[in-house]
């Protein structure tokens, strides 16, 4: 089959079009995203070497600042729980680094549309292509971070594990939470702007609601079914860490993983199917 033109995308469907046109021109616009991936990829680079231009680390900046942040918190909490080091430090790093792309992804995919406002309105392009761009922006901050991972390999703190591909799949489902959430958290924010110091509200202290500095074995049964329940960054951090450590795999970890990813597909689909035609709008 040839590859298909650009010119058959079909931007953007009229405000009075039937639900299946613009289901269609939504599912078009995050096919040509994605197909246009040289583009977003680029400027994700370019992004993150702005950040760091004229610094002699230049990006490297963010493994440093994480490997600062993991000992100074693994020394603090290791004394508080009076808990082995050799073993928390891997704990709380692999930890910290997952819900640092979590708590990324959320907070650019929050402010995505408005932050790119001048972009959307004066150009004609898949609007997909902001949110991956951003997705790619956290994703390189994530892969300086796993190079954290590798020292503790290469020290022999964690095991080399048969069970590391299981963690790379589910990098994989979080890029596709990413997307999607960007999708309908920026849209959200986009018409109602209170939503955004509500969830950087809540971003100030999610970690505290997240098992990265303390196991959830040592809370009570109610609190572990509270933050099981109502958290899905606890199920995506434990998916991706326990693997990753070499410790036995819990079926709830996958399980809750891919309700919240199924959650967020349907919603990001659902959200960008209606209101996609109606952003520009929003944010003019």
């Amino acid at each position: 089959m040839a590859p298909r033109s650009r010119d058959t995308w079909t931007g953007y469907a009229p405000l009075d079009a039937t639900l299946r046109v613009q289901s269609q021109a939504a599912v078009s616009d995050i096919e040509e995203g994605l197909r246009r991936w040289r583009s977003w990829s680029y400027l994700s680079v370019e992004n993150v070497k702005n950040r760091y231009r004229r610094t002699v680390f230049g990006p490297w900046w963010l493994t440093l600042q994480m490997v600062i942040l993991v000992v100074g918190i693994s020394i603090v909490f290791g004394q508080l729980l009076n808990t082995d080091l050799k073993t928390f430090v891997p704990y709380v790093g692999l930890g910290y680094i997952a819900f640092s792309l979590l708590s990324g992804l959320t907070s650019t995919g929050a402010v995505v549309f408005i932050a790119g406002s001048s972009t959307l309105k004066s150009t004609r392009q898949p609007l997909s292509n902001l949110v991956l761009r951003d997705v790619g922006v956290e994703f390189i901050n994530f892969a300086h971070n796993m190079v954290i991972y590798l020292v503790f390999l290469m020290i022999g703190i964690v095991p080399l594990s048969p069970k590391i591909p299981i963690a790379l799949l589910v990098a994989v489902v979080i890029a596709a939470n990413g997307l999607f959430l960007g999708l309908w958290l920026g849209i959200a924010v986009a018409r109602f702007r209170d939503l955004q110091p509500f969830i950087n509200s809540i971003l100030g202290v999610a970690i505290f609601f997240c098992p990265v500095f303390y196991h959830l074995d040592s809370l009570s049964s109610s609190i572990q079914n509270v933050l099981l329940f109502l958290n899905p960054f606890t199920y995506l951090i434990l998916a991706f860490r326990t693997p990753l450590l070499g410790e036995p795999l819990r079926l709830s970890y996958y399980v809750g993983t891919a309700i919240v990813t199924v959650i967020n597909v349907a919603l990001g689909l659902a959200v960008f199917t209606r209101a996609r035609s109606r952003l520009p709008y929003w944010v003019a």
